[in-house]
């Protein structure tokens, strides 16, 4: 008989799609944790907002209303005695996403005032095109556009040699895209559209270390891409088209999508709800 779960474990089970029970059927993996936290309150999202002068994209809100974030790790058996943890899954806590710290602008900046000298000749414009082209990501698409109200703040530090980073094209915007940025070379690798997309795809990664850098330049660890290959070689074919794929609704395997009504209130609110939804009715 299966074990009713609480609903704070049903939420987490939800939210994570069943990557706790996964992981725990597969060989070798062991030691499946995860930090829970407590939500925050709707005072606190609004005074992240004012400090920032963003607005967060409706399914971060939730999510953050829900759980200020969470961190789930795993470890591996490689041998008898030698078990290294190795699975993490990182969402901060909102006070933890802030401003980019990297000087980026300048970068930008500098590129634009080489390309505006060279409008003169016609050649060059042919030289300045087929350069922007070739300035595109690994997936084929175009870098990010960095204007005087672009925010962009870091969501994780991967390894000191990129960071994920949620780009806010201007302040009036609140549907933030999300990038790699390979800090070598101040270049952009494009990651997801919306918030609860990078969720899904942390998921869908199983939290593999690194497993962020299978979209950038220069690759994954060869350690990490070893683990790769023993618990999820599928991730790692060369004719994956990982970016700029069409999702068909109707096609033969579903497509896993958050759904926000799993984004709760507090967890009394909740507990409260079940207690009088238990007793009997007179």
């Amino acid at each position: 008989m299966n074990k009713k779960l609480s609903p704070e474990d049903a939420f987490y089970e939800n939210l994570t799609l069943g990557l706790m029970k996964t992981l725990s059927n597969v060989p070798r993996v062991c030691n499946v944790n995860l930090e829970r936290r407590q939500p925050l309150n709707l005072c606190q999202v609004v005074n992240w907002e004012q400090r920032h002068c963003v607005y967060l994209p409706e399914d971060m809100k939730k999510f953050y209303l829900s759980t200020d974030g969470f961190v789930l790790n795993w470890s591996y058996q490689y041998a008898p005695s030698d078990i290294r943890r190795v699975g993490y899954i990182h969402f901060p806590h909102l006070l933890q996403v802030t401003l980019l710290r990297e000087n980026i602008e300048n970068t930008h900046s500098v590129s634009n005032a080489t390309s505006s000298t060279n409008t003169g000749a016609a050649s060059t414009s042919t030289t300045s095109a087929s350069s922007s082209s070739s300035a595109k990501d690994k997936g084929d698409n175009a870098p990010p556009i960095i204007m005087p109200k672009t925010k962009i703040f870091e969501i994780n530090n991967i390894n000191e040699v990129a960071k994920v980073c949620m780009f806010y094209e201007s302040t009036n915007s609140n549907n933030p895209k999300f990038y790699l940025l390979e800090l070598n070379t101040l270049s952009w690798q494009f990651l997801a559209e919306t918030f609860s997309e990078y969720l899904r795809m942390a998921i869908a990664h199983l939290g593999l270390p690194y497993w962020e850098l299978c979209f950038s330049s220069f690759g994954l660890p060869s350690w990490t891409e070893q683990l790769f290959l023993l618990l999820a070689p599928h991730l790692l074919e060369k004719h994956e088209l990982r970016r700029g794929r069409i999702i068909n609704p109707a096609c033969e395997h579903p497509y896993n999508i958050i759904d926000p009504n799993i984004f709760r209130g507090k967890p009394k609110s909740l507990t409260k709800t079940m207690t009088n939804s238990g007793k009997p009715h007179k």
